[in-house]
């Protein structure tokens, strides 16, 4: 028996829309099934059946995988804004990928972009508890003291975080500045500007060096590369 799905999760699926989005493009008559277009919400598809967006065919969609190291100035989005260029222009591709997560503006580092709906879904959703490990250069010299608070939940500005782990890794006196090390699970929102603000340590530069296992390696700032296949299954496990 062949598997049905709603067609807004088929479409989220292909990296089109979310599902909100994706229901409301099903509303606006904008999604077709086997040629007729289909404004009911829970309609269910199978595999077998051609379902076009805006007359694009997104059947056969394949799923593409990169991974960036982000550089500074560029918007963790795949839309275009007058001045803030996207990273999705870095990457060569006729797909419509789009960033898993957000970088601010001003961070760098490890990104990975796909249409992979449901992944991206995985893989920043907080429940799923998704490591992510950045450099980050801050003012003043951190003590011992204040590192242990980042190993406990921290509340702030009407929020809870849980830290995971931090290490010193440089200081430097004469600038009175530190080089540290931290580990998140969860990616809320500016989360590890927000915890080192806590401990009253501004970000002065802001780096992410791993995220779901996936490290950068020798890839220079701007440059991507597809994921492997072996890296694929290991962040879908």
């Amino acid at each position: 028996m062949t598997e049905l799905e709603r067609l807004q999760k088929r479409i989220a699926k292909a990296g089109i829309a979310s599902r909100r989005k994706a229901e409301q493009m099903i509303i606006n008559g904008r999604v077709k099934v086997n040629g007729k277009i289909v404004v009911k919400l829970g309609s269910k598809v199978n595999e077998k059946d051609t379902i076009s967006v805006d007359d694009q065919d997104i059947s056969g969609e394949k799923f593409e995988y990169y991974l960036l190291n982000k550089p500074s100035g560029y918007v963790s989005s795949n839309k275009s804004y007058p001045d803030q260029p996207s990273v999705t222009e870095l990457i060569k591709t006729e797909s419509r990928i789009f960033p898993v997560g957000r970088l601010d503006m001003d961070t760098t580092g490890v990104l990975l972009l796909t249409n992979d709906g449901d992944l991206t879904q995985k893989l920043t959703h907080p429940k799923h508890r998704i490591k992510r490990t950045y450099e980050a250069w801050v003012k003043g010299i951190v003590q011992n003291t204040e590192l242990d608070q980042l190993t406990k939940p921290i509340r702030f500005d009407n929020e809870i975080y849980f830290p995971q782990a931090a290490k010193i890794l440089k200081t430097d006196l004469n600038r009175a500045e530190t080089f540290m090390e931290i580990t998140i699970a969860e990616g809320k929102n500016h989360e590890i500007k927000k915890i080192l603000e806590f401990i009253d340590h501004p970000v002065i530069k802001l780096n992410r060096n791993m995220f779901a296992g996936i490290t950068l390696g020798e890839l220079k700032s701007g440059q991507y590369r597809p994921l492997s296949d072996q890296e694929v299954k290991r962040i879908k496990r």
